[in-house]
């Protein structure tokens, strides 16, 4: 009989368990290095986050970050699926034109269970908008092409063939290329790219020890920015308010004629480019004018 209620205790407590999974935790580190809540920053201001997770239960599968503002709106900026048992990453965004923002940072594991801490940060009110560089010509030569380089120094307009570049490595940003496939098209993209084949056309970029990752902001597929308000723009306002992060990718196709692509440089640069044309060869060249946060 005692054995039976000691079955009987053993299986409650199994199920109890099994119906009350213990959540995820989150914290954000603190200390000189990190933004703390109540920060006033001046726009385009550096915001440092740590970032600490740990799963109970169940690994972690999804980590988000939002901004939250005054009249209840949201802003995904930065949503990862994962598996995980725990995590510590720094991450660094910028201050935009919000007066205050509520930025949250939520993890959720595979029960569905959630954890989520937060911090407030406020505009610095003497903000003022960001000086910018501007090239209104640079001409890039896709992959095959031998008379113009494919690789740029977005903040000096400075375009490089291959061997020169490995020299410059940790100045390049932006790399021209046609991609071929069923419906081939103009790419930028950066060393940084993984898994996309940009050591296909540059093998030597594999043996780079510097390979700077560029995001391409590929919402204006659906949501375009005009030439017109491209060419109005002479300080970073523009440059500040188009770049989502959430949509930031490894790299940018179809950058056809009349296309403004925001991007954002592992320095945390800001800027656009505005294709003006393209030669739709490997051995082809683009033009495009761009700007880009001083």
């Amino acid at each position: 009989m005692i054995m039976g209620s000691a079955l009987l205790l053993l299986s409650a407590v199994s199920c109890s368990k099994d119906e009350n999974p213990a959540p995820p935790s989150i914290s954000l580190s603190t200390g000189a290095d990190y933004t703390a809540s109540g920060a006033i920053v001046a726009v385009g201001g550096k915001l440092r986050f740590g970032i600490t997770a740990s799963a109970k239960d169940a690994n972690i599968t999804n980590f988000v970050v939002k901004k939250i503002m005054p009249d209840g709106t949201t802003k995904v900026v930065l949503d990862s699926g994962l598996n995980s048992t725990g995590f510590f990453v720094n991450e660094t965004f910028y201050q935009n034109i919000e007066e205050e923002a509520r930025w949250t940072f939520q993890v959720m594991d595979k029960n569905r269970q959630f954890a989520t801490t937060a911090i407030t940060i406020f505009k610095d009110p003497a903000s003022t908008w960001g000086g910018i560089f501007e090239f209104p010509s640079i001409t890039m030569g896709f992959h095959s092409n031998t008379t113009h380089g494919q690789f740029l120094v977005p903040s000096t307009g400075k375009v490089f063939f291959a061997d020169s570049a490995e020299i410059n490595q940790n100045l390049i940003d932006i790399i021209t290329y046609y991609y071929v496939d069923v419906t081939p098209s103009p790419t930028f993209s950066s060393a940084g790219e993984t898994g996309g084949g940009i050591t296909e056309y540059y093998p030597s970029i594999s043996l780079w020890t510097t390979k700077n990752y560029t995001k391409y902001d590929i919402s204006v597929d659906t949501d375009p920015i005009s030439v017109d308000v491209f060419d109005a723009c002479h300080n970073d306002s523009l440059l500040l308010l188009s770049y989502d992060e959430v949509w930031g990718k490894r790299k940018f196709k179809w950058a056809v004629p009349g296309v403004v692509v925001p991007f954002k440089t592992s320095a945390g640069k800001l800027g656009l480019i505005r294709v003006i044309s393209v030669e739709n060869d490997p051995a082809g060249k683009t033009t495009f004018a761009l700007k880009i946060q001083q």
